[in-house]
């Protein structure tokens, strides 16, 4: 598929560059493992003397609390201590019961649904008849003998500007118009 000539310069030259990477990565590598040797040997020479010094102090205070015990009296200000017991049930007979117990009933699934009711006939006397379909105000008679009243037309006011409705330009409540 590809054709590489590992002889040409070009190709020497990665392999050297890379060679020098791998020999510096190579360095840095044992650097830092014997780092880590170093470092772990004073750890354990630091914990070894932490581990002396833990255990004088522990002698100290044993000593210490051997000469104090006898002669340290209780004093008045504190309560007598008493040991707590915590308990959360007798854990034996939980066992028992456990033996005791029978396997859980498996689900019985969904209750039928319960039967529908039959309607129950209304009688006639609740219902009422259907409202009439027309509204009438009265007969033709009536409108005869009333004599016709009739307006004039008043003529529109003569003015030159026209002016602004408050009621309707007055959206936001400000009692100011925004078409003037």
């Amino acid at each position: 598929m590809f054709d590489h000539d590992y002889e040409s310069p070009d190709a020497q030259a990665v392999r050297i560059r890379f060679e020098e990477i791998e020999a510096a990565y190579r360095a840095d590598h044992d650097r830092l493992l014997s780092d880590d040797d170093q470092r772990g040997k004073e750890l354990a020479e630091i914990e070894a003397k932490h581990a002396e010094a833990e255990e004088a102090a522990q002698k100290v205070i044993a000593e210490r609390e051997g000469r104090s015990a006898p002669t340290e009296e209780p004093s008045p200000w504190t309560a007598p201590q008493k040991e707590t017991v915590m308990s959360f049930g007798d854990f034996d007979e939980e066992q028992s019961k456990a033996d005791v117990w029978s396997t859980p009933t498996p689900p019985m699934g969904f209750p039928p649904p319960p039967p529908i009711p039959e309607p129950v006939p209304e009688p006639e006397a609740f219902r009422t008849s259907a409202p009439e379909a027309v509204l009438s105000f009265g007969g033709y008679d009536e409108e005869e003998e009333a004599a016709p009243v009739r307006q004039t037309p008043q003529p529109p006011q003569a003015s030159g500007r026209r002016r602004a409705r408050d009621e309707d330009e007055d959206d936001d409540m400000s009692g100011q118009s925004w078409l003037r």
